[in-house]
């Protein structure tokens, strides 16, 4: 055998072990041993929101869209962040020893 077919068989028989380990964590987060279905906590929760915004019409659906630790604060961090490497990365092809002589 090569070995990239080892390499293969190995992850293939990897994914057959972990299987079951995986679909319990996946089921975990339904799980309710008080109820049959386990989502019955969820619909209950999704009734009451509705009836609080039916109670509620003022006052919007409750995400802050301009508070600086809503949207608008994940957007500019978010830009920030992602800014900075891009310009880094800019800054650092333009001094790079691949770096045309020349050229700007």
């Amino acid at each position: 055998m090569t070995r990239k077919k080892i390499t293969m068989l190995a992850g293939v028989i990897f994914c057959i072990l972990i299987l079951p380990s995986v679909n319990g964590i996946a089921f975990a987060q339904y799980y309710n041993p008080d109820s049959s279905t386990g989502l019955d906590d969820y619909l209950k929760l999704a009734q009451d929101r509705v009836a609080i915004a039916n109670d509620n019409p003022k006052q919007g659906s409750g995400t802050p869209m301009f508070a600086a630790d809503g949207v608008v604060g994940a957007i500019l961090l978010s830009s920030g962040v992602f800014g900075g490497i891009a310009a880094s990365f800019f800054i650092k092809s333009r001094q790079g020893k691949y770096a045309v002589i020349g050229r700007g």
